[in-house]
């Protein structure tokens, strides 16, 4: 009896045992609000494997995009596996259309990585801010200067690829003051027909590419600004390996005014106006084919006029941007035959007969 009475109070008391010793944290918790990160982002440029790649070479690195590769210069982007009547590639927002019917004249091939500060990629409806469209955006945005007492910046660029012997030197020139800027990039690509494993010569792969922008800024106060610019773009001897025939010239004018506005204590942050215009010329031919049973020419020309308007805020936990934007097009293709007989008249018909599109939209 005396031992389950013992065994009872043994039960109603407790003992704790420790088999680690339990320190105390002598860091406390501290909950920022805000943390502000002050430097300069790297420039693409200088991110990549190869300094001065195309900007074809820098896409195909997105594993979102794919690219159709005719030849060795200016390839078709696809994003998301959508052709571009499905998707929108622009250039600082600006609404660009080629003038090529067989889509040798992609607006990516307008820029140059050198001059490239990001390449905003957006899938799906989130492309939607930049204008209508079902597989998402491209955005190519140039570098801008700021508006600073540096003074004058140079640099040069060359190069030499040992495949298709492609040559190539580039310059650029910025100066910035407190309340101006310049900005001029020069890049200059000549190659000849590539050449593949066992040195066998790819022909019609050869290209030669200008390009040139200029960018200038002029702050009218401390929060509005203006600033122009212009890229100018020309390529001659564009030869495509996949096809019958080459490129003679591919030309783009392409330039923009805009209007800069930063808000002070206000649900409003930023507000942005740009008005931009630019003319693009593409002209295929097969005079250098050997072999062509009929010579034909397909050259095209492209008109673009435009303007956006962005404002974007933020309310308590609300963030919003409203985009209104309109453009105007205007596309003209035509294809001329020429039979090996000379008895044979001229064959002739427009592929894009006057081609007229007008957009307005708010989103």
């Amino acid at each position: 009896m005396k031992k389950y009475i013992f065994f009872i109070i043994f039960c109603c008391f407790s003992i704790s045992l420790l088999g680690q010793q339990i320190e105390t944290d002598s860091i406390t918790l501290k909950e920022l609000n805000e943390v502000i990160v002050i430097g300069t982002k790297t420039e693409i440029n200088e991110t990549q494997p190869k300094i001065l790649a195309s900007i074809d070479q820098f896409l195909d690195e997105s594993p979102k995009i794919d690219l159709v590769k005719r030849g060795a210069y200016a390839w078709e982007p696809l994003i998301n596996g959508m052709s571009t009547e499905r998707t929108i590639i622009t250039i600082d927002g600006m609404r660009i259309f080629g003038a090529c019917t067989d889509k040798m004249d992609p607006i990516t091939s307008y820029v140059e990585v050198s001059n490239l500060a990001e390449a905003k990629l957006n899938s799906g409806q989130q492309g939607s801010s930049d204008g209508n469209t079902i597989g998402g955006s491209l955005d190519l945005k140039r570098k801008q200067n700021n508006f600073n007492s540096r003074g004058f910046k140079y640099a040069l660029h060359s190069g030499f690829e040992t495949n298709n012997s492609q040559k190539i030197i580039g310059t650029e020139l910025n100066y910035s003051r407190s309340k101006f800027y310049i900005d001029t990039n020069f890049m200059l690509r000549n190659a000849d027909n590539y050449k593949a494993g066992d040195n066998q010569e790819v022909l019609f792969s050869q290209f030669k590419k200008l390009n040139t922008s200029f960018t200038t800024g002029y702050l009218i106060t401390k929060n509005q600004f203006i600033e122009g610019s212009l890229i100018y773009d020309k390529a001659t001897n564009v030869g495509y390996p996949a096809l019958p025939m080459d490129v003679s010239l591919a030309e783009a004018v392409i330039t923009s005014l805009k209007y800069h506005f930063q808000f002070e204590n206000s649900v409003f942050n930023q507000w942005e106006t740009k008005v931009y215009f630019n003319s693009i010329t593409h002209i295929m031919d097969d005079t250098k084919r050997p072999f062509v049973p009929i010579h034909m020419d397909m050259p095209g020309w492209s008109d673009t006029y435009g303007f956006y308007s962005k404002i974007d805020g933020q309310f308590k936990k609300h963030h919003f941007k409203i985009n209104l934007n309109s453009f105007y097009n205007k596309s003209v293709a035509e294809m001329t035959m020429y039979p090996s007989n000379p008895n044979e008249n001229l064959m002739f018909m427009y592929t894009w007969p006057d081609v007229r599109t007008f957009l307005m939209g708010c989103r």
